[in-house]
């Protein structure tokens, strides 16, 4: 048996910089949580839930506030003391101390001597990515929080049914029976600006490129030049279609489509090549003939009922033999899915009444839209997320 300190000793040697692959970096990720889980005690687990993770949103966001992440990049994320950071920022040197160290007891940063802390690439970015940084603000805190807090409450008083009415569920527990999720994040500009930078963060930090996950050549190939390529249904900011352009930098202007709703679209600076469409897509496809309707964590928000009706109205502006849907989401694993798509699969039940959805789910879901069918469900190994290839036969 490998005794306690050769075990930390081979732990002190795995630093992965970048020579690992996002797939094998997330299979030695979720291979440590299992030696964790092992060692922990349900005390510290219980702790860990209950206490721990707690406290330390609270810690983090209160260091963001207070400036301590953006000065400290700006001061090249040298190590510092509590009394320097106090003086960067103006806050409280002993209430800083007490934040950091927090922070320190979980190797979030490093301390490196009494007192003294030494930054990492997690806290570098937090003071340089606002993407990062907004997850830990509103998104948390005016509307993760508040709905994670009900959801033992919604379901029993639903008798512990599976959620799937999207006008009648949780999010309407806490918000009121008229309230929608998107209208009470559009309805504050913070809120807004906090959840459209979380998806940002969501779409380059937690699922892997499309354009690595799904051969782009089957778009280009064949394309016809007299209507778009791509369109971007509920893409946010353009993030998506900027992928596709780092790999086909030749397209023609405006054969790309950046859809959304007018208020997420309002004022957004965005690359010649992509033509900017507001759009609702419970209401008919404007786009009539694209060679992609490209769909990215958006069918996720919705119960089979909407979700039905987004593809069908789609499917209706489809060309038979040519367009296809392309739906970009987390399929979870019928057998040892990743926490990844878990805790989506989560977040959709406690917001929308919606579900993360395996294989055998989209092969129903796509089946009972007339014309539609699934050509293929491309993924990478221990990578998040899939493309699900629809094509319109009739």
């Amino acid at each position: 048996m490998v005794s306690v300190d050769e075990s930390i000793s081979r732990l002190g040697e795995i630093d992965t910089g970048s020579s690992l692959s996002e797939s094998e970096r997330l299979r030695l990720s979720n291979a440590l949580v299992a030696a964790l889980r092992r060692v922990q005690s349900p005390w510290d687990i219980a702790c860990s839930h209950g206490w721990i993770e707690l406290t330390t949103i609270f810690a983090i966001k209160s260091l963001i506030d207070a400036g301590v992440f953006t000065k400290w990049a700006e001061q090249g994320s040298k190590p510092l003391t509590a009394n320097e950071f106090a003086e960067l920022t103006g806050a409280d040197a002993v209430l800083l101390a007490r934040l950091l160290r927090h922070l320190a007891a979980q190797h979030l940063i490093t301390e490196v001597d009494e007192d003294k802390y030494a930054s990492t690439p997690w806290a570098l970015s937090l003071g340089t990515d606002l993407a990062l940084s907004s997850i830990y603000g509103t998104f948390y805190h005016e509307i993760q929080v508040p709905l994670a807090a009900s959801m033992p409450s919604f379901l029993k008083e639903i008798g512990f049914k599976n959620p799937t009415d999207v006008k009648d569920g949780n999010f309407q527990r806490v918000h009121g029976k008229n309230s929608t999720f998107f209208d009470f994040v559009a309805s504050s500009p913070l809120r807004n600006k906090d959840f459209a930078n979380a998806m940002d963060c969501h779409a380059r930090g937690n699922i892997s490129p499309w354009p690595e996950v799904y051969d782009t050549r089957n778009l280009t190939d064949g394309a016809k030049l007299d209507r778009p390529l791509v369109v971007d249904v509920g893409g946010s900011k353009g993030h998506d279609l900027e992928k596709f352009l780092d790999r086909h930098s030749d397209v023609l202007e405006g054969s790309l489509v950046l859809q959304d709703l007018p208020h997420v679209l309002e004022g957004l600076a965005i690359n010649p090549a992509i033509t900017i469409c507001p759009h609702d897509f419970f209401k008919p496809q404007p786009v009539k003939g694209a060679r992609a309707y490209y769909f990215h964590i958006v069918l996720h928000d919705w119960p089979d009922v909407q979700a039905s009706e987004i593809l069908r109205l789609t499917a209706e502006a489809m060309e038979p033999g040519y367009s296809k849907i392309l739906i970009h989401e987390d399929v979870v694993s019928v057998r040892d899915p990743s926490v990844q798509a878990t805790v989506a699969d989560m977040t959709m039940m406690m917001c929308f009444s919606s579900a993360e959805r395996t294989d055998q789910d989209w092969q129903r879901l796509i089946s009972g839209i007339p014309g539609l069918q699934v050509s293929k469900i491309w993924r990478k190994p221990y990578t998040i997320g899939g493309i699900i290839e629809v094509d319109r036969i009739i």
